[in-house]
C-alpha cells in the first residue's frame, strides 16, 4: 500500500495510482446519479480490493439504500475498512469513524466524523456529500447549506476540477431549501452550463420554480433538461417533479400518464421510486381522480419494507400507502413504530418519538377517513415535520393533506389558517387560493370569499 493523491490532491491510500483514479471516477458517478456506479466500484475492487476508502463507499452505500436488510453488509464493509486503519491517513480514519457510527443507527455521530472531515479537508467531496445527505434526513437545511458554506474558501474558482459543478449544484440545492431562490437557481444553472449531466443541477432548479409556483417554466426546464440518458432512477424523481407542476395547474391526466411512464418503475422497491410513486397519487387522490388499481401495487410493496425503520420520511409515505389499502396492517405498523421508539435509541428512534409516530398515526387516520383524528395528530405537530428530512417540495404533501383533512371536517377556521399562512407564502398558487375562496365561502365570508376567487384567477393568469 503507498500514499497517492486523488484529482484534489488529498492523500488516499491504495494499491496503486489506478486503483485512486478509478474511485475518483466512482466518485463522480454518484455526485451525478449515473447508471454505472456499481461497474466502476467494482472496477476500482478489480484494481484494490483492499482500498480503505473503497470500502468505506460501499458501507455508505449499503446505508443510502435504507434496508435493513442491508445494514449487515454495511458492517461488514466497515470491517474490512477498518482492517487498514493502521496504515490510513487521518482523514481516512474519519470516514471510518462516520461509517461506524451509521451502521450503529447514528446519523447525527455520523454527521459529526464528516463536518470534522470538512474541517480540516474542505476539498473532500465525498465528506461534504454525505453531509449533503444525512442533513437532509434530519430535516436540518440550515446545516445542508451551510456545510457547503464551510469548505466554500477553498473551492472558489476551482472550475478546473472535475467535481467543482458537482459542489456548485450542492451549494445551489441548500440555497433553494433556505429559501434563497434567486442564488439557487443562478448558482443551480450555472452548474448545468458547466455539465449537463449533473442531475442535482437540474434538480435545484426544479425545486425553485415549484417553490416559486413557477410551473410553466419549470415544466419547460424538465423537458429541455431531464432527458439525460445515463442517470440512474433520480431520473424518475426528476419526471415526479414535472408531475407535481402539471398537477399544480390541473393538468391530471398527464400527471396519471407521466406516472405510468416516466415516474412508476414496476421492477423499483427502491425507497426513493416509491415515496415519488406515493406522494403523486396521493396528490391526485385529492381532486378526486381515479388512479385505477395502482395503490394497490404500492401498498404491497410497502408491506414488504414495514420493518426498516431507518428513515421517518420514507415510512411516513409507507404508512400512507398501507392505511390506502389495509387499515389493519397500516394500524399494526404505527403501533410497531410505537414499540421501535419506546425500545430503541438511535437517530430513527428519536425522530420517532418527537414528530415522526404522530405523523404516520395521522396519515393513517386520514386514509381511514378520519378527518377529526388526522388533525388531532398533525396540527400539533406540524411544525416539527422537518425533522423527518425530505425537501420543502416532499414535504409539502403533509400539509396537504391537513389543509385537506381540516376542509373534510369542517374545522372552518383551522383551515382558513393554513390556508392564509399558505397564501402568504406562495402567493401565486392557484390551488390554495381556491381552497381559500372556497372555505371562505363555507364561512359565510362572501366578500372574502370573492376576493379570494379574484386571486386565484389572476394567480392562474400569471
Amino acid at each position: 500500500m503507498s500514499v497517492l493523491t486523488d484529482h484534489v490532491g488529498l492523500e488516499v491510500t491504495a494499491a496503486s495510482q489506478e486503483a485512486v483514479d478509478a474511485f475518483d471516477c466512482t466518485l463522480v458517478a454518484y455526485l451525478r446519479f449515473g447508471n454505472d456506479i456499481g461497474d466502476l466500484l467494482k472496477a476500482t475492487y478489480s484494481l484494490d480490493s483492499e482500498m480503505l476508502l473503497a470500502n468505506v463507499l460501499r458501507g455508505y452505500f449499503m446505508q443510502m439504500m435504507g434496508v435493513r436488510a442491508l445494514v449487515p453488509k454495511a458492517q461488514q464493509a466497515l470491517e474490512a475498512a477498518q482492517g487498514g486503519t493502521a496504515i490510513a491517513t487521518p482523514r481516512e480514519q474519519l470516514h471510518v469513524k462516520a461509517l461506524e457510527a451509521w451502521c450503529n443507527l447514528d446519523l447525527f455521530g455520523a454527521s459529526e466524523a464528516w463536518e470534522a472531515c470538512i474541517r480540516d479537508y474542505p476539498m473532500d467531496v465525498l465528506a461534504v456529500k454525505m453531509l449533503h445527505y444525512s442533513h437532509f434526513y434530519v430535516g436540518d437545511s440550515i446545516n445542508l447549506r451551510n456545510s457547503v458554506g464551510r469548505v466554500w474558501h477553498a473551492w472558489e474558482g476551482r472550475e478546473d476540477l472535475e467535481t467543482y459543478g458537482y459542489m456548485l449544484s450542492m451549494r445551489a440545492f441548500g440555497l433553494e431549501e433556505t429559501g434563497d431562490y434567486a442564488q439557487a437557481e443562478s448558482l443551480g444553472r450555472a452548474a448545468n452550463n458547466l455539465n449537463e449531466s449533473d442531475a442535482w443541477a437540474v434538480h435545484t432548479v426544479a425545486h425553485v420554480c415549484e417553490m416559486e409556483d413557477r410551473q410553466t417554466d419549470g415544466i419547460v426546464w424538465l423537458n429541455a433538461k431531464g432527458g439525460y440518458r445515463n442517470w440512474n432512477n433520480f431520473r424518475h424523481h426528476l419526471a415526479w417533479h414535472k408531475g407535481l407542476m402539471l398537477f399544480e395547474v390541473g393538468r391530471h391526466d398527464e400527471v396519471l400518464a407521466l406516472y405510468d411512464d416516466g415516474i412508476f418503475d414496476p421492477d423499483s422497491n427502491e425507497y426513493l421510486d416509491l415515496t415519488n410513486d406515493i406522494s403523486i397519487l396521493a396528490r391526485l387522490d385529492f381532486e378526486g381522480i381515479d388512479v385505477g388499481d395502482r395503490w394497490n401495487v404500492l401498498g404491497e410493496k410497502a408491506k414488504g419494507r414495514v420493518d426498516d425503520k431507518l428513515l421517518a420520511f420514507v415510512d411516513a409515505h409507507f404508512a400512507l400507502a398501507l392505511g390506502t389499502i389495509d387499515n389493519e396492517a397500516a394500524r399494526n405498523y404505527v403501533s410497531s413504530i410505537d414499540d421501535y421508539r419506546d425500545s430503541k435509541d438511535d437517530t430513527y428512534a428519536h425522530i420517532a418519538q418527537v414528530v415522526g409516530y404522530d405523523l404516520c398515526d395521522a396519515l393513517v387516520a386520514y386514509r381511514a377517513k378520519d378527518f377529526v383524528g388526522c388533525v388531532d395528530a398533525l396540527e400539533p405537530v406540524r411544525d416539527h415535520v422537518e425533522l423527518i428530512g425530505g425537501s420543502n417540495a416532499q414535504r409539502d404533501l403533509f400539509a396537504q393533506i391537513l389543509i385537506d383533512a381540516a376542509i373534510r371536517s369542517e374545522q372552518w377556521s383551522l383551515a382558513r389558517s393554513l390556508l392564509s399562512e399558505r397564501t402568504a407564502l406562495k402567493p401565486r398558487n392557484v390551488r390554495a387560493w381556491r381552497q381559500l375562496s372556497m372555505t371562505l365561502k363555507s364561512m359565510g365570508d362572501d366578500a372574502g370569499y370573492q376576493l379570494a376567487s379574484i386571486k386565484a384567477d389572476a394567480a392562474g393568469r400569471s
